[in-house]
């Protein structure tokens, strides 16, 4: 995106994300898409539509699946649902996302507390 498109859409977009590839500081890797409008799916191109769940096997693997298929066996949901409607259903602490990641070794290449 070039500054003459944010001049362009400023108006009626209500955010620009930045690129963790020119971010100046320390990033946390996620992604934000739109995969369903008013129940029907639906993705740019390239992209998967539809809502999903990640899930992560004990190996440490991580498997994506459509939100309503079965998970594979014994394998942990990783994503959880902030934001429904428009509206907070759940608080969401830097510091919680922080202690659970060091908490599993197999998120992070630091050891367990």
């Amino acid at each position: 995106m070039t500054r003459e498109d944010v001049v362009t859409y400023r108006d009626c977009v209500d955010a620009f994300g930045v690129g963790g590839a020119i971010a100046n500081s320390p990033v946390i890797d996620f992604a934000l898409d739109i995969v369903e409008i008013e129940g029907k799916p639906k993705a740019k191109r390239g992209k998967r539509s539809g809502v999903k769940q990640v899930w992560m096997t004990k190996s440490g693997e991580h498997v994506v699946l459509p939100l309503h298929e079965k998970s594979p066996k014994g394998a942990v949901p990783l994503l959880e649902r902030y934001i429904e409607n428009g509206k907070v259903v759940q608080d969401s602490w830097m510091q919680d996302a922080r202690d659970r990641v060091i908490r599993n070794p197999l998120l992070c290449n630091s050891p367990a507390p």
